[in-house]
């Protein structure tokens, strides 16, 4: 060893990298993220064609039945961004981009309806399909939706590294399907059920609002200096919030309506199936309820071999209100069921169906 040798001081030991590394977000600036989205909350022909291509696609997938379709629909459509420009509005208390932006939405939206009353039309002969149905019953779990949605589809317009999943959240929050559906329903003069799929689009529209709202305003997105009151700038604020509420009373009635429905169907199947094993091959096929003159009614479609008598439907109905606590008027329609198999008949109808 040479003792001449210069000190190299102490070793160098690499530093592990730790296992798990949580890196820190960039965001575009103000500046940047109000040209960005005030540009996107304009008037434009691709806002009308993208809108139009939206609105067949979500239309025909609603006619179809056809899930996959719809979504394909909520990808080129173009009606968020204006809703995030009407968020970013409020929490700037920015009039000219406010007006801009509800006049950009309010003419998609009359543009998306109109088209869709065109497809209701055209294909009044198709009957009304599930995927359609389903835009038509709004409750409080569509806002809590929209309210996470809106959420997220703000902070990705901020945030550098996840800009682009705003298309994901367009999807999450659908603003299409529900006012392609409301144009169908208004062609085929179906006014409450078209009125109840508007209420699905206004309540997805003022929670993305609303939500953007906030996360644009915690990122520091102000009302510039104008002279306003506090009162004045907070009262503008408020507006979003205030819809929601009225909304709110409509959707928790409405989601407590179907946790009811869906209880209660639940339990006139399972008193059916339970009346009915004595019964060689009968089957439950399908449930509907019904309310008129505020009684409540159980339509039941039985496939049999063999005629329900009315005894055997009044001890079903009894058994039926005594479960539920209710008085509940049970329809059952029973259609005559004939198995085959190659050795032969299994199930043949009895004389009195035939």
């Amino acid at each position: 060893m040479d003792m001449n040798a210069p000190d190299q001081g102490p070793a160098v030991v690499p530093r592990a990298h730790p296992l798990f590394k949580i890196e820190g977000e960039t965001y575009f600036d103000l500046a940047e993220t109000r040209l960005a989205i005030a540009g996107n909350a304009r008037l434009s022909i691709s806002y009308f064609l993208m809108n139009a291509a939206a609105t067949l696609i979500a239309g025909y997938g609603l006619l179809a039945n056809s899930e996959a379709v719809v979504i394909g629909a909520m990808l080129i459509a173009m009606l968020y961004g204006p809703i995030l420009g009407i968020g970013l509005a409020l929490a700037e208390l920015d009039g000219r981009m406010l007006i801009s932006a509800l006049t950009t939405e309010v003419l998609g939206v009359i543009w998306v309806v109109a088209i869709g009353i065109g497809i209701g039309w055209l294909h009044a002969n198709v009957p009304l399909s599930e995927q359609l149905l389903a835009r038509t019953t709004p409750n409080l779990l569509d806002m809590m939706i929209a309210l996470v949605g809106g959420a997220a589809g703000a902070y990705a317009s901020l945030a550098k590294r996840i800009s682009g999943a705003v298309v994901g959240v367009a999807i999450a929050t659908a603003l299409c399907p529900p006012l392609t559906a409301c144009g169908i329903l208004i062609a085929r003069g179906y006014l409450p059920l078209a009125g109840g799929a508007f209420v699905l689009f206004l309540t997805n529209l003022t929670a993305i609002a609303a939500a953007a709202m906030a996360v644009f305003l915690i990122r520091g997105h102000r009302a510039r200096p104008s002279g306003a009151s506090f009162g004045a700038i907070w009262s503008a604020r408020l507006v979003p919030l205030v819809v929601l509420l009225i909304l709110s009373t409509y959707l928790v009635d409405a989601l407590r309506k179907n946790i009811d429905d869906s209880s209660l169907r639940s339990s006139v199947q399972r008193v059916l199936e339970e009346g009915l094993r004595a019964q060689p091959g009968a089957r439950v096929i399908e449930v509907r309820l019904t309310t008129e003159a505020g009684r409540r009614n159980a339509f039941a479609v039985v496939r049999s071999p063999e005629p329900l008598t009315t005894d055997m439907v009044a001890h079903l109905n009894d058994k039926l209100d005594n479960s539920t606590g209710r008085n509940i008027l049970l329809h059952v329609r029973v259609v005559p069921v004939h198995e085959i198999t190659r050795d032969g008949p299994i199930l043949t109808p009895t004389p009195s169906f035939r």
